[in-house]
């Protein structure tokens, strides 16, 4: 089984949290079902999404019904198939985030800040002297795309099966409009803090 996680973390109440920003997992059983407030997970995602904007000079982003139906659709795809992978909407940037958990519900509150703060910390792999797209920091860079202005995020939760054990799932998906990490257009679009 190819492993893509980006963080692991035992907490207090012995539930694994795995955060995964890539990669396409094998062998899960999934149920595709959404009992995550909605409206929770949302409000989140738009507020830490424009704190870290402003750190970056980029302007406030705004909830889009659109999208938010959008990213909604594609959270539950993914949460019924165990298949994590981008949607390639035309058009649309997106980042896609996944949780897993021993505990049968999630914050919303912190699923939202949750996937935000882990697209965000690629910041540390980011080249300002020399811009560009590197898949290290692709969702990093769409976070803070200042031409950005859009957003729409959905979650689902499943069932998946990580080396012999079985975890509940939670998936984000958040989609942007206009796209951002456009070729040649980093220097003006990610701009230092």
């Amino acid at each position: 089984m190819k492993k893509f996680f980006s963080t692991l973390t035992l907490t207090t109440a012995t539930a694994l949290t795995i955060a995964i920003t890539g990669g396409a997992m094998i062998g899960n059983s999934v149920l595709g079902e959404t009992s995550i407030d909605l409206a929770a997970l949302r409000s989140a995602a738009v507020s830490k999404h424009n704190t870290y904007r402003a750190t970056h000079h980029s302007p406030n982003i705004t909830s889009d019904n659109s999208l938010n139906t959008s990213a909604q659709a594609w959270a539950e795809k993914i949460a019924s198939s165990g298949n994590f992978e981008h949607s390639n909407t035309p058009n649309v940037g997106e980042n896609i985030y996944a949780s897993y958990s021993s505990a049968s519900t999630v914050d919303p509150t912190t699923l939202g800040n949750g996937a935000v703060e882990d697209w965000y910390s690629e910041i540390k792999d980011y080249k300002y002297e020399t811009p560009g797209f590197s898949s290290d920091t692709g969702h990093f860079t769409q976070v803070v795309w200042k031409g950005s202005t859009k957003l729409g995020c959905g979650a689902a939760q499943g069932t998946a099966t990580i080396e012999g054990n079985k975890y509940n799932a939670f998936y984000v998906v958040c989609q942007y409009s206009p796209a951002g990490n456009g070729e040649g257009k980093f220097p003006d679009n990610v701009l230092k803090p």
